[in-house]
């Protein structure tokens, strides 16, 4: 259980999974974006020479994606979206490793191109993620409250009953009062009783019919 619990009873959260997914995502949106409005912002946005065009199509296929990638905080938990930045920052750096093995001819372009493809998303990425990330906190700080597992079952439950209808109260079922019976009606019957059909008038109508049931045997 000390995988998923921590010493104070709380769920761990898996942050580090989490921020690997938003940084992946970020770069596919990144190259997304790039891909969709390279074509378009090459035939209508011109200014100045190649160079100053080329950096703002880049400036504006950076503002684009960020704002996309910012919808990360619609998420509960806040940090995924500024940890997703962090971690295109990582990426970007692991890619600048492995440009610098490779041969020389070949290590400045490939350098210069990660830095110019790469760059700006992570600066700007970062630059906007974090100071948002530090409002939301402190003008919503219960958002950022870890509970226990005990008070994260004791909510569900509440939630539950909530959901539930109010039952109704059940009423208690009418009890009909139960006829008086006679200690002769106990003991005989309700042939005894003299407003049943059949009943016994006297004691000689009883003593005729066990005659009777005695003649009937023989």
């Amino acid at each position: 259980m000390s995988f998923f619990i921590d010493k104070h009873g709380r769920r761990k959260s898996p942050i580090a999974l989490a921020a690997c997914g938003a940084a992946l995502l970020d770069l596919a949106v990144y190259f997304c974006t790039a891909a969709l409005l390279a074509g378009p912002l090459y035939r209508t946005v011109s200014f100045g020479g190649e160079t100053v065009t080329s950096m703002l199509h880049t400036i504006i296929i950076t503002v684009i994606s960020t704002l996309l990638c910012c919808l990360l905080f619609l998420l509960k938990d806040k940090r995924v979206a500024p940890y997703g930045f962090a971690g295109l920052a990582v990426i970007l750096l692991m890619f600048c490793a492995a440009a610098w093995m490779l041969p020389q001819e070949t290590r400045g372009s490939m350098l210069r191109l990660f830095l110019t493809v790469g760059l700006p998303p992570v600066l700007l990425g970062n630059a906007v993620s974090w100071p948002i990330y530090r409002r939301l906190r402190k003008a919503h700080p219960e958002y950022f409250v870890r509970k226990t597992i005990s008070e994260e079952l004791k909510e569900a439950v509440e939630q539950e009953q909530k959901k539930k209808p109010a039952a109704k109260p059940v009423s208690d079922p009418v009890q009909t009062p139960e006829p008086d019976i006679s200690p002769t009606e106990a003991l005989f019957g309700p042939e005894s009783s003299g407003t049943a059909p059949g009943a016994f008038h006297n004691a000689q109508d009883e003593a005729m019919l066990f005659y009777e049931d005695d003649d009937d045997e023989s």
